[in-house]
């Protein structure tokens, strides 16, 4: 007899019985207010709109929902969605007319807990939200003719090891309160046929073996396709669940050429069929070897975040695309942030090649990583797993890892993680065992790991995330050493941009558009006067944001150490911390502004070239520029290629070299050129490109900025410059018409800056600077925005304060800071005070920057002249209200690798 499925989705009553979670075995029973709807698979919130009144009336609702709104000064909560919570009833009646062998009820998901009866026979219950699942169903439970099945249903919270909150994506993403049965539903007899089939590969690459699972026994035969064509085809007998194959004559899976085979097991009736592929991705030292090679895990953090419909969809269709987008920018590898990806997006990783490091919830229990295992093991993608996000590893964590972690190596071939950011070991809290060299971590803790554990996604205390800016190959090796396998560094970049309040058009109609997520922006930035340049500070904050990852991604690949990266920011994501634009794309997979495959291929692919330069990009002429060219090479070997090393500005080539027979092994970074060069003379600041292009494997190019040697500041007459001034003191000078130039923000209120953009999603920082048109900065061929030429001049400096309503806002170099407490900030900027004239620059003009030293001079030297006449007119009792209104300030941010929103990280 075949295997026979019998679908139960579709049409079912559905009543709401309780706002807690179903506990009891007792069949719950629905009331007259029940309505018939096409409930499966669906969640929750997605048929409650077609509830009635009576019905709509006795659900509880998301307890922590509230409406958005700004201004927020501290932490901003993650979304949350006025969905349903407690539990449903559901019923139906199907009909059998023969009940053959080996029942079960299979669920392709529920979210978050389940109990099922038929014909009032209780059957099983599960909780756990991130696989599919089957309970058995006994021959006497079932009956020819009409049967009822009636399930209850609770998307109240789980909890999980040690009792705590199990908490991931696909449910923080409504703060916990989202479920439903997602899956298809069906009632299976499978008549002893094979199920569950699964490949491993033996490490030494000579092997691969076919599993699946079987309730009976019988003779099977084992046969494998390639397209039409039979390979190989093999009796086993009635003992056995698995048959070894030798690797010859096998094409291996790579992300580049995702070779797929087709296996078919069959007893003779019933027939299994399952798309493989052969890979081992093992470790070799710090180094990560997909196949026998190198390989560096170029991966994005997967986010499960679908703007429209809002749970993660089914469609392969869907996920193909957004594989496409990723490969065609260079990642060859997704980290999926605390939960489970569908079937269907593992499926597409499999035929169009991506390697999948699957991430469990927060909290998962051991029986549901065995599930998580036992689904996932089967897609060619999947070849590392790791539990959770930023939790704290302690003694007896340790311990749960270790457990999940056998499990992980006897029943698949893949690597094990112990955690994203491996907090209590590498920061935060230390337990009772705290070393200092080579830099303060756990040292008791790492060795326990490092027993069982194959590979680590490091936090690098934010070196590579939050403080990117700061971060040195070198120190970064140094301390990498302590680890001895492979790092892949966690989340990288954490930059923001500003909000694309174009896209409040695509929301329209769906249930995160009725969150305000873009409403109380623009409500927001209207009372702040700053509405009309939301869509100035998104495009120049998009060219800052491209700037700092450039440079980090080229940190990590300069780091010998590192076995790769999950950066965090392919899309916007507006799950953590409403609004956390933190893209590369926006959260629809479009490329944001100025932005293009080519550049961002350049430093996000197989091999890249790479440069030391000095921190400061700023030179003068005169100046003798040293640098070196590096390659980074995870492609094939290379051999006898050549070099080409160009310096230009717009008008001129200041160097121009070639260097033959440049070669390198697969794994290698390696330095290729070292150069140095006089700067020629320049009568204004010129913008200078360094293009580095090895044949036609790689190319890439960073920017400089030459500029006309300084001349000692000179005396200045007529004018008052200072540093600081009271603002008594400011207002009797400019009554009496003075010149005034202040270096630096005071007596206005003011914000520090840096170089480094607003970490996403944060109340706090800095997202985007605006060059204005002015005699200051017309001069500087800097694209209308503070660029690498400014990066000393942005460290340390103070945009000062202009909120009150009486200030005209037009500065000459102006901040944007977060959209979500905004201010109308300057770092220069000029107001005619009665017969006076003020200019400010809270720039850092540090003389040994050769860019700020001219802008000094430059101010200077306006400040003297007739053209300092400032079009904004202020009067001393409007310049007072302005230095002394009432300001917001958004508090420091405290949230590094540790979510104040996640009650599971704590």
């Amino acid at each position: 007899m075949k295997n026979t499925f019998i679908s139960l989705n579709g049409k079912w009553e559905i009543d709401y019985i309780s706002e807690h979670a179903y506990t009891e075995k007792t069949q719950p029973k629905l009331s007259e207010s029940a309505v018939t709807l096409d409930a499966v698979p669906g969640y929750f919130e997605d048929i409650s709109e077609l509830f009635p009144k009576e019905l709509k009336a006795r659900i509880a609702i998301n307890p922590l929902f509230e409406r958005q709104a700004y201004p927020m000064t501290g932490s901003v909560p993650d979304m949350a969605l006025p969905n349903p919570v407690g539990s449903f009833a559901y019923r139906r009646t199907f009909t059998l007319e023969a009940i053959g062998e080996d029942a079960n009820l299979f669920f392709g998901g529920v979210q978050n807990r389940l109990y099922a009866w038929i014909n009032g026979k209780f059957i099983g219950s599960h909780e756990g939200y991130s696989t599919e699942f089957s309970l058995p169903v006994s021959r006497d439970a079932l009956k020819i003719g009409e049967n009822e099945i009636v399930l209850a249903v609770s998307n109240t919270r789980l909890e999980g090891y040690m009792q705590r909150p199990i908490s991931g994506l696909t449910s923080r993403a409504a703060n916990e309160c989202t479920g439903g049965i997602y899956g298809d539903v069906e009632l299976r007899f499978l008549n002893g046929g094979a199920y569950g089939a699964w490949v491993n590969c033996s490490k030494n690459l000579d092997t691969f073996t076919v599993n699946f699972y079987a309730d009976q026994k019988r003779e099977r035969t084992v046969t494998i396709f390639d397209g039409d064509k039979q390979l190989t085809r093999v009796k086993i007998s009635e003992e056995e669940s698995s048959a070894t194959f030798q690797t010859s004559g096998y094409e291996f899976w790579t992300p580049d050429t995702p070779k797929l085979y087709t296996l078919l097991i069959s007893d003779g009736q019933n027939e299994l069929w399952h798309d493989f592929g052969i890979r081992r991705l093992t470790t070799d030292g710090m180094s990560l070897m997909l196949n026998g090679k190198p390989y560096l895990f170029r991966g994005f953090c997967e986010h499960c975040y679908h703007p429209i419909t809002v749970h993660p969809t089914r469609s392969k269709a869907y996920y193909e695309e957004v594989i496409k987008k990723a490969k065609e920018l260079g990642f060859n590898s997704i980290r999926s942030h605390t939960y489970v990806p569908p079937c269907e997006y593992l499926a597409a990783a499999d035929s169009l090649g991506m390697v999948v490091e699957v991430e469990t919830p927060n909290n998962t229990t051991e029986a549901e990583w065995r599930e998580i295992v036992k689904m996932t093991r089967r897609y060619t993608s999947v070849m590392i797993y790791s539990s959770g996000n930023e939790m704290l590893i302690d003694e007896d964590y340790i311990e749960h890892l270790r457990k999940v972690s056998e499990f992980v190596h006897s029943e698949s071939d893949s690597l094990f993680s112990p955690m994203s950011a491996m907090r209590g070991i590498e920061y935060f809290s230390y337990g009772d065992c705290q070393a200092e060299e080579p830099f303060t971590h756990n040292p008791k803790r790492l060795a326990a790991l490092s027993e069982f554990c194959d590979v680590y996604n490091s936090y690098s205390l934010g070196d590579t995330s939050y403080n990117s800016t700061d971060g040195e190959p070198e120190i970064l090796n140094r301390r990498n050493a302590i680890y001895k396998k492979p790092l892949l560094s966690h989340e990288i970049c954490i930059h923001g941009t500003y909000c694309d309040l174009s896209l409040k058009s695509r929301y329209e109609g769906t249930r995160i558009g009725k969150t305000e997520i873009f409403t109380s922006v623009e409500e927001h930035l209207r009372d702040k006067g700053l509405f009309d340049r939301a869509d100035i500070y998104y495009k120049n904050s998009v060219k800052w944001q491209e700037i700092l990852r450039k440079e980090c991604f080229e940190l990590v690949r300069k780091t010998s150490t590192f076995a790769g990266y999950d950066f965090l920011g392919d899309i916007d994501t507006h799950w953590h911390t409403f609004g956390y634009c933190v893209g590369l794309m926006n959260e629809f997979y479009e490329l944001k502004p100025s932005l293009s495959v080519e550049k961002i291929r350049r430093y996000n692919t197989d091999t890249v070239l790479l440069s030391r330069l000095p921190h400061c990009q700023n030179l003068a002429s005169g100046d003798k520029l040293d640098f070196d060219i590096l390659l980074s090479n995870y492609g094939d070997d290379i051999s006898k290629e050549i070099l080409y090393v160009t310096l230009k500005s717009n008008s001129s080539v200041i160097l121009s070299k070639s260097i033959s027979k440049i070669g390198t092994k697969r794994g290698e970074l390696k330095d290729i050129c070292r150069e140095s060069i006089i700067m020629p003379e320049v009568e204004k600041p010129t913008r200078l490109t360094l293009t580095a292009t090895l044949g036609d494997i790689a190319t890439n190019e960073w920017t400089l900025y030459l500029f006309p040697k300084c001349r000692k500041t000179k005396t200045r007459n007529g004018i008052l410059v200072t540093n600081e001034i009271s603002a008594e003191e400011l207002c009797e000078r400019l009554s009496h018409g003075e010149r005034i130039v202040i270096f630096g923000a005071k007596p206005f209120q003011y914000e520090g800056t840096s170089f480094r953009i607003s970490l996403a999603g944060r109340t706090n920082g800095h997202l985007a600077t605006v060059l204005n048109e002015h005699p200051l900065t017309n001069a500087l061929d800097c694209e209308g925005f503070c660029n690498e030429a400014f990066r000393s001049m942005l460290s340390g400096a103070r945009a000062a304060i202009l909120d009150h309503e009486s200030a005209p806002f037009s500065p000459i170099i102006e901040i944007a800071t977060s959209y979500k407490n905004a201010h109308r900030e300057a770092l220069l900027f000029e107001y005619a005070i009665g017969e006076g004239k003020l200019l400010v620059c809270g720039l850092n003009l540090n003389d040994d920057d050769m860019g700020a030293a001219w802008l000094k001079e430059k101010i200077l030297d306006y400040a003297q002249s007739d053209a300092f006449s400032p079009c904004n007119k202020l009067s001393e009792n409007e310049l007072l209200e302005i230095i002394g209104a009432k300001i917001a300030y958004s508090e420091k941010n405290t949230n590094l690798a540790m979510n104040k929103n996640d009650i599971t990280a704590n």
